[in-house]
């Protein structure tokens, strides 16, 4: 399979792999669009089930829910428990994302009924639950919930799992975020005893620091993974999400693609108007280079003035448009001190070509290089 340069021209041959070489001068005249028709990336229906597929980051959280849901259920003798998610921070690597009338929602439910193993995620209904955590600290206890003016014709009442009784204790974090709700439940009208109410309340303060403990964690976990000057991924943030994301492209058979952008002449920039005025150039390229991608893209700093794009579910055209846009992007922009030049390097891989995420990286980095160093110097 051949790769060529944006012109067209042939160039040298890699093994199973499509590749493209791109290049602009930060004009906005500097650049012309290729003759091919532009088309829109299709959106993949799978995209929102796979925020969050069961990494291994992430496998404390189900069976810790599981011990937890299990002691509440024995606590308070209940047939089944919940505990609700309605923060996107619960202290994943990952979130969980269900999709609601097309569209994702960062809250979830983990249920967990008796003689069950483990939990299951779903989202049923989340009324109870957040009008639970605007309580503040206050236990919520319905006894009857079907007869109940305001939930009455909630869904978790009208259908599947008919629930009678309701009792939830708010999870709130440290900072005042209201996480979630842990909960028991019963098919038929009841009340908790004293001790019951106690327990409950004890054990949503012990998830609470369970899941306090994993927020501070990820947050320094993420601290390690961003770039300290322009705050977007680091070369260790890349690397993970490139195995990642190379992973997913072999499980789902979807085309991946990896852009890799560098500053032209960077050194000499630096030279004339100083580090600062770099450093200032470098932030404000990762917010241009930033937006034109989807929630789903990745960028990172891969190492001082070069930039890499991890484009899932991206075709080759996907990933010339992707380009092209942030061509586009770039010549918009007002740069101080100067214009700015940037070389582009664009690799795709499909599900039928046999190579791995290593050759992937090389060959986007190969055709940035010689895109760069293949056209002549800029005097000026």
């Amino acid at each position: 399979m051949s790769a060529t340069g944006f012109d067209g021209n042939p160039n040298e041959q890699y093994c199973a792999m499509t590749l493209r070489n791109l290049q602009t001068l930060i004009r906005p005249d500097a650049f012309k669009r290729s003759a091919q028709p532009a088309r829109e990336r299709t959106p993949v229906d799978s995209r929102l089930s796979l925020a969050n597929s069961g990494g291994e980051a992430d496998a404390w959280l189900e069976p810790m829910l599981a011990d937890f849901l299990s002691l509440a259920c024995n606590v308070c003798n209940a047939p089944f428990g919940m505990m609700s998610q309605l923060h996107g921070d619960i202290g994943l690597q990952h979130h969980f994302v269900s999709v609601a009338n097309g569209r994702g929602d960062v809250r979830n439910q983990w249920w967990r009924f008796a003689g069950q193993n483990g939990v299951s995620r779903s989202a049923v209904d989340f009324s109870l639950c957040e009008a639970a955590v605007r309580r503040g600290r206050n236990m919520t206890e319905i006894s009857d919930l079907q007869s109940d003016a305001r939930f009455g014709e909630s869904e978790l009442a009208t259908s599947m799992p008919h629930v009678r009784f309701y009792a939830a204790v708010p999870l709130v974090a440290e900072n005042g975020d209201a996480l979630g709700t842990l909960c028991v439940m019963d098919r038929t009208i009841r009340t908790l005893s004293a001790a019951e109410r106690d327990g409950l309340q004890k054990l949503g303060r012990q998830l609470e620091a369970q899941i306090e403990s994993h927020r501070t964690m990820q947050k320094l976990e993420q601290q390690t993974l961003t770039d300290s000057l322009t705050a977007i991924g680091n070369r260790r943030s890349f690397d993970l999400r490139l195995r990642e994301e190379w992973t997913r492209h072999l499980r789902n058979a979807r085309p991946l693609s990896m852009l890799m952008v560098d500053v032209d002449y960077f050194k000499q920039y630096n030279d004339t108007f100083g580090h600062p005025a770099g450093d200032a150039l470098l932030t404000q390229l990762a917010r241009v280079l930033r937006s034109p991608l989807r929630a789903s893209d990745f960028l990172a700093r891969y190492g001082g003035d070069e930039f890499s794009l991890i484009l899932p579910d991206t075709d080759e055209i996907g990933a010339m448009q992707v380009a092209d846009r942030i061509k586009q992007a770039v010549a918009r922009v007002k740069w101080p001190h100067t214009e700015i030049e940037i070389s582009l390097g664009a690799a795709t891989v499909t599900p039928s070509e046999m190579c791995d995420f290593h050759a992937l990286l090389g060959a986007a980095d190969k055709a940035m290089y010689e895109r760069k160093h293949g056209r002549p110097k800029n005097n000026s």
